[in-house]
């Protein structure tokens, strides 16, 4: 194999220099043997230099002098060392010292890296600068070390995460979407010529409702003490009512009332608590308007959400027909019973959920934000924070890494890291990714639709892949408004046409 360069000047145990007279590109691997020692590295940095050509000369004479020196052109680049290939990985305690041969890495030992599944990997797509080699990603280290997919709209997001999910369906795996956009729905993934998508119900039983859930729908704050202490009482009065049969599952809404005019009429007959009778009446207006908002939302006989969910199946959660409010109670509720029946589960409960799940949360940014502090965002920290122990894992899918909450984002140990523009979102994602450093970081702005920077426990080394086209999922492109516009104005024509035909033949 011929050599590609020669370590040059200072090396340490983490980097090297190298000089090549070119057959050397960004992000290429290489190899380097010395001593007992083959080491894979990676091309972080490159430059071209040639040393007749310079600053020294005029405008004209460099004009001449060009022609004379080509082939004359060197190129010095870094090397970051990820660790000797027969050796796990292992990164060597010596450096290499200079005069070390750099070659390219052969597909034997990327594939020893890169390229092997041992029924738990799926893969993803080939390397970006040997699209003869594949990457596979572990699928039980997404699980337990949660896993980031990043990028600006359009680039590639959507065809990662369903490469990832067709990956992960094909090893029967639990995958539970919370769709903000009804994408999932059309996933065409078959298992022995059945679907294997999942609709849940998008219906709420407010006695499965924690009261702090059930009070979002009632629009009661945190700082409106009085309404929140009868709602309360009247909350949980109804549910034990229910729960103990002494009022029937579709009275749900009549016993809440009930109980809170029962408080009323206190109010006006007790001195004490008289100043009150006005917030009592706000709360019984409250769940008035909620009753009426969420008529559709809520189903007295409604199955919870959790136990809808089929193993071995992607289970979507349609979120594209409510607003924010809604779909942030609906996932904080799903999130805090998933962890709970798993937990159950693990401490041997029969009640609890008896097999792993991947959740996948899209526009994560909108529910877990840096700035506001929504309800799903607590839940879903706990998950990243504890999921691993219960086999319960996290998916953040966001195209304003900026905008999503930092410590929910260092929690995912895995990332894939499509193109990135904005330097706010660069800064970001490095402040959350210890192991993402600043000449990656600069690859992102130039990485095309579907390439993408993969790195963390999934992956052997960080790895700048092509990802594969993903074929269960119809792709979110842009609509055309040119196309559209044209058909319209087509029609407009073929109807204007069609009219002016039957005036003729009327006239005839």
């Amino acid at each position: 194999m011929e050599k590609t360069g020669i370590c040059i000047g200072q090396s340490t145990t983490k980097e090297v220099t190298f000089l090549s007279s070119g057959n050397v590109r960004l992000g290429d691997y290489v190899e380097l043997k010395y001593g007992e020692h083959k080491t894979l590295g990676f091309v972080k940095e490159i430059t071209c230099i040639n040393r007749a050509v310079n600053e020294n000369y005029e405008f004209k004479d460099l004009d001449k002098l060009k022609n004379l020196s080509e082939g004359f052109n060197s190129y010095i680049g870094k090397i970051t060392l990820l660790g000797d290939v027969d050796k796990k990985m292992f990164i060597p305690r010596t450096p290499p010292p200079p005069g070390t041969d750099v070659f390219p890495a052969s597909k034997k030992s990327l594939e020893e890296v890169f390229g092997k599944d041992d029924g738990k990997k799926l893969k993803l797509g080939t390397l970006l600068t040997r699209p003869d080699v594949n990457v596979y990603i572990d699928i039980d280290q997404i699980v337990s070390r949660h896993l980031a997919v990043l990028a600006i709209t359009g680039g590639g997001k959507s065809n990662t995460v369903s490469v990832a999910i067709e990956g992960i369906l094909k090893k029967h795996g639990t995958i539970l979407v919370f769709d903000m956009h009804g994408e999932y729905l059309n996933f065409e993934f078959k298992r022995n010529g059945k679907s294997v998508v999942k609709r849940l119900e998008l219906k709420l039983n407010p006695i499965n409702l924690s009261y702090k859930e059930f009070r979002q729908f009632a629009n009661v704050d945190d700082n409106a003490f009085i309404q929140d202490k009868y709602l309360k009482r009247a909350f949980r009065t109804t549910a034990e009512e229910i729960a103990n049969g002494i009022a029937s599952t579709n009275s749900f809404w009549e016993r809440l009332l009930s109980e809170l005019e029962v408080f009323k009429e206190k109010a006006v007959e007790d001195p004490d608590i008289r100043d009150e009778k006005r917030s009592i009446v706000g709360v019984i207006n409250k769940v008035e308007d909620a009753k009426e908002s969420y008529q559709e939302l809520f189903d007295l006989f409604q199955k919870p959400i959790v136990k809808q969910i089929d193993p071995g199946m992607l289970n979507v959660i349609d979120l594209s027909q409510v607003d924010e409010k809604v779909a942030d109670i609906i996932v904080s509720h799903v999130l805090r019973n998933l962890l709970e029946k798993r937990k159950k589960f693990i401490h041997g409960h029969k009640e609890g959920l008896k097999f792993p799940i991947l959740t996948i949360l899209e526009e994560a940014h909108i529910l877990a934000s840096s700035t506001i502090n929504t309800k799903s965002k607590y839940w879903i920290s706990r998950i990243a924070r504890e999921g691993r122990k219960f086999g319960l894992g996290l998916c953040l899918v966001s195209q304003r890494p900026k905008s999503l909450d930092s410590n929910t984002l260092s929690q995912a140990n895995n990332m894939i890291i499509l193109k990135l523009v904005e330097p706010g979102d660069q800064r970001h994602v490095q402040q959350a990714a210890e192991s993402l450093s600043s000449e990656l970081v600069e690859q992102l702005p130039s990485l095309n639709i579907g390439e993408a920077l993969v790195m963390g426990k999934m992956i052997g080394v960080p790895a700048l892949v092509k990802i594969d086209f993903a074929k269960s999922k119809k792709s979110g492109t842009d609509r055309s408004a040119v196309k559209e516009w044209q058909e319209i104005a087509k029609k407009s024509k073929e109807i204007e046409e069609e009219m002016n035909y039957l005036m003729n033949f009327d006239d005839e």
